[in-house]
């Protein structure tokens, strides 16, 4: 009988992918209680047949093609496990990441687990960005495990976002309200640095954070822009130090984070 289910959505990352689940593939040959679900939200289906053939125990789903946030929620959908652990496609789970989330789990730690989430190297620019999750407290989509059914009482990770960037944060303010995680520091998997493309999405990430703000009632106006202009103003010299430390490379995204936290004051 199934127990847990990993979910790892996924989308044009064919390389990594493969790497991902050859790090944690045997535990499907030595258990029946575990289960991969692969959702793929491109179009592009080639992937699917190499994973078939190569990892036969391994379940491949077509994604809704509505962005992370809904193919996580359908590969949930289908998953049987009693628990659910989310993973990225580009994520490399390391030896005792899935043991210590059983043990967990079979210890009764708590209904929502996260795991350690460390890069593969260290930073060399500023435009450099990774979910790192060092201590906890971030619940961050790409290394976490959660009981399916507190999963769904909440509806899962909302949709509604116009671009994937609040809804990590979103599901870990839900769930704040009625829980608390548990922090499986060897629960370790090794995450890419990705280099961000300055002001790609710009109006889709501002009206993400209007939505969030919005939903959460962050709406007291007067409140709301004396934190933001706080953090602005703050942002201006700490971000400045981190981008003086990389030798200016990756310039623009500091101008593109200045912008952002500038118009942030007045949504």
């Amino acid at each position: 009988m199934v127990n847990i289910s990993i979910i790892i959505p996924t989308f044009k990352r064919e390389a990594e992918l493969i790497k991902c689940i050859a790090n944690i593939y045997y535990h499907l040959e030595l258990s029946d209680e575990i289960e991969i679900i692969v959702s793929n939200d491109s179009l592009e289906q080639t992937i699917n047949k190499f994973i078939n053939n190569k990892y036969p125990k391994v379940s491949v789903i077509n994604g809704p093609r509505k962005g992370p946030a809904a193919n996580r929620n359908y590969a949930a959908k289908q998953a049987k496990g009693d628990w659910l652990i989310f993973l990225d496609d580009d994520c490399l789970p390391q030896q005792n990441w899935l043991l210590s989330y059983e043990l967990a789990i079979k210890n009764n730690t708590g209904l929502v687990l996260e795991g350690k989430t460390i890069a593969n190297k260290s930073k060399t620019r500023y435009d450099e960005v990774a979910p790192i999750n060092i201590n906890g407290g971030k619940l961050w989509s790409c290394n976490f495990a959660i009981q399916k059914k507190l999963f769904f009482s909440l509806n899962g990770f909302d949709e509604n976002y116009p671009f994937s960037t609040m809804e990590d944060i979103d599901f870990k303010e839900r769930l704040k309200l009625i829980t608390q995680f548990q922090f499986i520091e060897n629960s370790l998997v090794i995450h890419p640095w990705r280099r961000r493309v300055a002001f790609k999405n710009f109006k889709l990430r501002i009206q993400s954070q209007r939505y969030f703000a919005k939903k959460f009632n962050q709406k007291n106006i007067f409140q709301f822009r004396i934190k933001r202009i706080k953090i602005f103003v703050g942002s201006i010299f700490s971000n400045l130090k981190e981008l003086a430390q990389y030798r200016f490379k990756g310039w623009l995204c500091y101008l593109d984070k200045m912008v952002f936290n500038f118009i942030m004051i007045f949504i």
